[in-house]
């Protein structure tokens, strides 16, 4: 893009937002009329061939992809509004991939969705299958990366690769900047130069952050599809077949939930040390264990401890910060992957025989229902470390309890740790994440509500009035539904109908049917973007920086403590906090670090963060939203 026309769209876009949206016209349409559209539209954004990146004239597309975005969460005035819209670059990863072929079969399965195509879904299998398995392992493995890994000459070894990122970032290097600065303040747009410099000043940083290695939101999300594709293999057999055959040695993944599970109580260095930003919110959880004498193990995020980071760090393979941390969706995927590949039959409920996986899949339900009951201790920012949306952790949550109600209604559990865990879950979403989620409904008159999160609520017009562009509300809306339908209705095999769970509250269906009814009527209408921030960089602005929270270790990758008046700068170094420590010295540090104690939201903070967002995932949770609604009996 010319600087010219940089320009130009900046200061369209203003105008636009200043004056604020347009008012759309909605009908009421069919339910299922929308379900087709929504299907229709999904389908066509699936890339069916590959591209190359010839930034910014051309974004590389892998054949199989479904698309997502990585944006910039600036807001404010007019002019942040502007640039929210402005910057934007497509990202091939997994996650959305998954998620997307994911709720195409439910919505199939548990909706009145049409079906979609073997071809569909095998096109979008075959990519995943061919770029995110871990191809540094020398054996055959389901362990799963965010990015495609591609052969790196300079580290000689396979690393994770956003394409369309690191061209961009490469373009940059090419363009006169200060001719572009000049523009800016010709055109009176001198906070746009300034935020320009700021993010060419970080490019470094946030090309080190590319390197991460796989993990287990990307690991589970994939075990999970396996599962719904092995429930469904009559309908879909190549697909299942093809998913079977490309992860063959799902021990793998087990044995890696339990070699890097954090286990803060107990003296093994290797994984007792986390994140100070999960100490934080986790620590009243573990100092309940403590007080027990009861041991924990969590499932974490990346899939590299301490020591690995010492041979993988000069290979290009980080994990972000250089410590691992406990983000509580990703654990909500590692539940459902484990609980539906046993009930699938993809594995065997001997699985759980195992002290170790057993004591992990306990550890991590009873650690998810505290987050649910103490509103995520406080700080869902930290708690939901990558993934902001609280309604979509909530429904991750009752993917888990769904299928074991249903399993259980129809045959019992195959393992008796699995109705401890139900028991589990369906107090936490049955009180508190149900009053949660049914108070939040904000009602355009008394049978319409909607819901919305952050994205484009924290902006201000010229004369400083507050605008509210509703931009995740959509997004949000449909995952309020999924969250409610699925914790309090039952899936009949036998009819292949959703019926209510007789101790549903009317409360319950009131709120569900004013969400379908808002989302039915605007989810087409392009009144309202239909975005999202499925994921996110951790660091979010003040009170999200690892940096501003207690460490008690504090070391070189060799092992050696790191003085507490160091000189020189290193890289290879790690800090965080080891096992679980008195309340009362916590205290004092948090005190003496001014640590922030509460979250404000993030429209309160004027720092911007990247986030990922994806369209095609708006639409199609809505669309499972609409069609399970339109499917209950």
């Amino acid at each position: 893009m010319s600087s010219f026309a940089f320009i130009t769209s900046i200061c369209i876009l203003s105008t636009v937002l200043v004056e604020g949206k347009r008012h759309y016209k909605t009908k009421d349409v069919p339910i299922k009329d929308t379900v087709q559209k929504l299907f229709d539209k999904i389908r066509g954004m699936q890339a069916t061939r590959d591209t190359v990146a010839i930034p910014p004239l051309q974004w590389a597309k892998f054949r199989g992809v479904y698309e997502s975005d990585v944006r910039l969460y600036f807001h404010g005035g007019p002019v942040e509004s502007a640039m929210r819209y402005s910057f934007g670059v497509p990202d091939n990863n997994m996650f959305a991939t998954a998620w997307v072929t994911s709720c195409l079969l439910e919505a199939y399965h548990y909706g009145n969705a049409p079906k979609p195509s073997e071809d569909q879904i095998m096109m979008s299998l075959e990519y995943m299958h061919k770029n995110y398995h871990n191809k540094n392992l020398n054996y055959t493995n389901s362990i799963m990366a965010f990015w495609p890994q591609l052969y790196d000459e300079g580290y000689q070894t396979y690393v994770s690769t956003p394409v369309n990122l690191l061209a961009m970032f490469n373009s940059t290097y090419l363009i006169d900047w200060d001719t572009v600065y000049q523009e800016l303040d010709k055109a009176g747009l001198k906070e746009i130069a300034s935020t320009i410099q700021r993010l060419l000043e970080r490019r470094e940083g946030y090309a080190r952050v590319f390197h991460i290695p796989p993990d287990f939101d990307d690991t589970s999300v994939n075990l999970g599809l396996g599962s719904l594709l092995k429930d469904l293999i009559t309908e879909f057999p190549q697909s299942s077949v093809l998913w079977q055959s490309k992860n063959s040695n799902l021990s793998s993944v087990f044995n890696a939930l339990k070699h890097y599970a954090y286990k803060p109580i107990g003296g093994d260095r290797r994984v007792n040390t986390i994140d100070g930003r999960t100490y934080f919110y986790m620590r009243k959880f573990l100092e309940n264990a403590s007080i027990e004498n009861k041991s924990v193990a969590l499932v974490t995020t990346w899939i590299q401890d301490i020591e690995d980071l010492k041979t993988e760090y000069p290979e290009g393979i980080i994990t972000p910060g250089n410590i691992n941390n406990v983000d509580i969706t990703v654990s909500a995927n590692a539940l459902f992957g484990i609980t539906n590949a046993i009930l699938t039959g993809l594995v065997t409920s001997e699985v759980l025989e195992d002290p170790e996986v057993q004591q992990i899949y306990m550890n991590t339900s009873t650690m998810i229902a505290f987050q649910i009951h103490t509103n995520f201790s406080g700080r869902p920012d930290l708690a939901l470390t990558y993934y902001p949306s609280v309604m979509e952790f909530y429904w991750f949550v009752s993917r888990t309890y769904s299928q074991l109600k249903r399993h259980d209604r129809a045959t019992g559990l195959p393992h008796e740790v699995m109705y401890s865990v139900m028991a589990t879950l369906e107090d936490a979403l049955h009180t508190t994440m149900t009053d949660a989620v049914v108070k939040q409904a904000i009602y355009n008159g008394t049978d319409v509500a909607y819901y919305d999160d952050f994205m484009g609520d924290g902006d201000v017009d010229q004369n400083n009035d507050t605008i509210r562009f509703g931009e995740d509300r959509l997004y949000t809306t449909g995952m309020a539904i999924n969250a409610l339908i699925t914790t309090w209705t039952y899936y009949d095999d036998n009819t292949g109908h959703l019926h209510w769970h007789s101790d549903t509250p009317e409360v319950v269906k009131k709120t569900v049917s004013a969400a379908v009814l808002f989302l039915n009527q605007h989810i087409l209408s392009g009144e309202y973007e239909p975005w999202n921030a499925f994921f996110s960089g951790s660091v979010k602005g003040f009170g999200t920086s690892s940096s501003e929270y207690p460490y008690n270790r504090y070391e070189y990758f060799n092992g050696t403590k790191v003085p507490d008046k160091h000189t020189g700068y290193s890289r290879e170094r790690y800090r965080g906090m080891e096992g679980v420590v008195n309340e009362t010295w916590y205290q004092e540090e948090l005190k003496a670090k001014h640590s922030p104690i509460d979250f404000h939201g993030f429209n309160k903070n004027p720092e911007f963060f990247p986030f990922w967002c994806s369209e095609t995932y708006t639409y199609v949770i809505s669309m499972l939203a609409l069609s399970t609604f339109d499917n209950i009996m």
